[in-house]
């Protein structure tokens, strides 16, 4: 088999099948992910089922409950493995982090997993490839008698067998290809979303890392008193957080005119949620006080779109 066949294959799949949702997507990433992930000297073509399901999981956990991405304006529409994300763990945002969230959960995600298993996967494993080819890896499922849907193979044949060649050529174009991916991912989910830097959210599926703001701390503080921007009492120093004021899983930078001085309190309680409606208003008078401007668009564009997204609106945060 030829690199270029396997490249032909992968752009088949990628940018120019049909695709009603993004379990292609998805399944092309952990292909590409478990590729990578393998040494030189390692061989494991055989994939089993639970492990596709568990990383599903892991990045549509990140797309619904951390980005609150919209995969589809009908809600009768949206992905099964959404349905079931938000049956298990709810519509609101998690502020924790997905291995803090699973921690003591086991048996919870575990059943997330078997549930993805039974529910996404019979379809997307044997059509991911052109039919009848089996360039990527081999699977076990059949048709139906009307011809036109698969059925899942018993639990003993729950897996793939991935070809060799095309392990190897995942694995050493993993770089260009995973950036061919997201792009398409992103261009697939711009219809239905108003969220900024949605390739560098794709990117980071399954990676939640903050940056440190001590030098915006430093600048606030040289800039204003150390009060908090909620509350409007004083803070001192072990109580003092730097706050974003639109939620930064939506937002997904650090930028100073989007960052205010807080106490523990009032930082705990606003978590990733957005604010009243009347703090846009003083953060805007801030902003143009000390000159801190942003590109694009204003706070207003920012705040009501995040509100779209899904995030949480507080009623009261003592913001006069």
């Amino acid at each position: 088999m030829s690199h270029s066949h396997i490249q032909q294959v992968f752009n088949a799949i990628i940018g120019q099948s049909v695709k009603d949702n993004t379990y292609k997507f998805a399944l092309t990433k952990f292909l590409l992910d478990y590729a990578k992930n393998k040494k030189p000297e390692e061989k494991y073509l055989r994939v089993e089922y639970k492990q596709i399901a568990e990383k599903f999981l892991e990045y549509y956990w990140f797309q619904e409950c951390k980005y609150k991405f919209k995969q589809d304006f009908k809600i009768k529409r949206m992905p099964v493995i959404i349905r079931i994300i938000r049956e298990y763990c709810g519509e609101d945002y998690i502020s924790e982090s997905y291995e803090k969230y699973f921690e003591k959960k086991s048996d919870l995600k575990n059943t997330m997993i078997k549930e993805i298993e039974n529910r996404c996967l019979q379809d997307v494993i044997p059509r991911l490839q052109p039919k009848e080819d089996y360039t990527l890896y081999r699977h076990y499922h059949i048709l139906n008698d009307s011809g036109r849907k698969y059925r899942l193979p018993p639990l003993k044949k729950r897996y793939i067998d991935m070809n060799e060649e095309a392990f190897i050529y995942l694995r050493e174009h993993h770089y260009e290809l995973t950036k061919i991916l997201i792009y398409e991912w992103a261009k697939f989910l711009e219809r239905t979303n108003f969220t900024p830097r949605l390739i560098a959210k794709l990117e980071s599926l399954g990676v939640h890392k903050r940056k440190s703001l001590k030098k915006f701390r430093d600048i606030l503080l040289s800039q204003m008193d150390a009060k908090c921007f909620y509350c409007d009492e004083s803070v001192d120093s072990d109580n003092l957080h730097i706050d974003h004021f639109i939620p930064w899983s939506y937002i997904y930078e650090d930028d100073i005119w989007n960052l205010v001085i807080s106490c523990n309190k009032c930082n705990l309680k606003k978590s990733d949620s957005l604010a009243p409606l009347s703090c846009v208003r003083k953060i805007e008078q801030r902003n143009q006080q000390l000159q801190f401007k942003q590109l694009g668009r204003e706070v207003r564009e920012y705040y009501d779109n995040c509100k779209k997204a899904g995030f949480l609106v507080l009623d009261d945060i003592s913001c006069a």
